[in-house]
């Protein structure tokens, strides 16, 4: 289900699905605090410490998930915040 302009909540030190269902494009742009960013081909949350890093005001600009990630078949966006800290994240996918 695509998603417009949902703001989501990023609680400390765990991964937090930005997607609530499989996209093919996405926007989103960091609002509070820097997260990183990882890629999934389903439902289940990455085991990664780190991803891509995304500070306050950062984001993408309606990007296909095949600009963002050179995983195949990834369908879901996940964040989590850096330094232990919490995160907003406003989002919009396709």
């Amino acid at each position: 289900m695509a998603q417009n302009q949902v703001t989501v909540l990023c609680p400390p030190n765990v991964w937090t699905q930005l997607t609530n269902s499989d996209v093919t494009e996405a926007t989103f742009q960091v609002q509070t605090s820097s997260i990183y960013v990882r890629f999934t081909d389903d439902s289940t949350a990455p085991t990664e410490a780190r991803g891509l890093e995304y500070k306050e005001n950062e984001g993408e600009l309606q990007k296909a998930m095949t600009d963002l990630t050179s995983l195949p078949a990834a369908v879901r966006i996940w964040a989590k915040p850096v330094g232990g800290r919490r995160a907003v994240v406003v989002v919009d996918t396709n």
